[in-house]
């Protein structure tokens, strides 16, 4: 397993996250002495080359999803950190959706607009589209696999069916699965910053067979915490 591909770019990558390592201080004000949260950062900072050369081959610049990919890499590197200096597992995995909402929901409104049109654009629409359609020619099997969903007019304006996914395999590697649900709800961390309207109803985190993302504009959608109140959550106990 490893992609030089994603190991060639550790160093874009660790600037790229300079916001999720900015929002972790915050959030970890309140559970560490400030010294040791500079000691934990540098260590997640360090740590990171190491989770990031775990990767598989994912297509490289054709995936559409390494926006994604990136952040819950650094996002193990975190999890594994915390734990080594004994923070409670509960407290580790809140504050991965504390991290998330504090970085979008501090973004200037007029970003944060911008990136909502974005979500919505042809271009993104169709550049998604593509990306569905190649990942089910399975050329990386460690890949997401989706397929897209037009919108209904109604519920939602577009949306996409995620039946496999680069993350949860990622993550089952490296034995880290039940950290997996808070990194998914991150997800709606981020609409409600960005007003995306997401909602799932199932998801591969909790043993579905599926993610079924589905996106309504100018919405705040579902709140990611508590976890009991998700449908897809809801779903895996029934």
């Amino acid at each position: 397993m490893g992609d030089v591909y994603f190991v060639e770019r550790k160093d874009s990558y660790l600037k790229s996250l300079a916001p999720l390592f900015k929002s972790a201080r915050k959030v970890l004000a309140s559970q560490l002495p400030e010294n040791s949260i500079t000691q934990c950062i540098a260590e997640i900072q360090e740590a990171f080359p190491r989770y990031l050369a775990e990767l598989p081959p994912l297509g490289g610049d054709r995936n559409l999803f390494n926006s994604s990919i990136i952040p819950g890499v650094a996002a193990l590197a975190y999890i594994r950190t915390l734990e080594k200096h004994e923070i409670p597992a509960e407290v580790i995995d809140r504050s991965i959706y504390d991290i998330y909402a504090v970085t979008y929901s501090s973004l200037p409104w007029i970003i944060r607009r911008l990136l909502m049109q974005q979500e919505f654009s042809a271009k993104h629409l169709r550049q998604l589209q593509e990306f569905a359609a190649w990942s089910q020619e399975r050329d990386f099997p460690e890949n997401y696999v989706l397929d897209y969903v037009p919108g209904d007019g109604v519920g939602f304006d577009f949306g996409f069916n995620c039946t496999e996914c680069a993350l949860v395999s990622y993550f089952k590697h490296m034995d880290a699965s039940e950290h997996l649900p808070y990194l998914c709800i991150g997800d709606f961390a981020c609409s409600r910053a960005l007003k995306t309207g997401l909602s799932r109803t199932t998801t591969l985190a909790f043993g579905g067979e599926r993610c079924d993302f589905r996106y309504k504009r100018n919405t705040l959608g579902l709140a990611g915490l508590p976890l009991e109140a998700l449908p897809e959550y809801r779903r895996m106990k029934g």
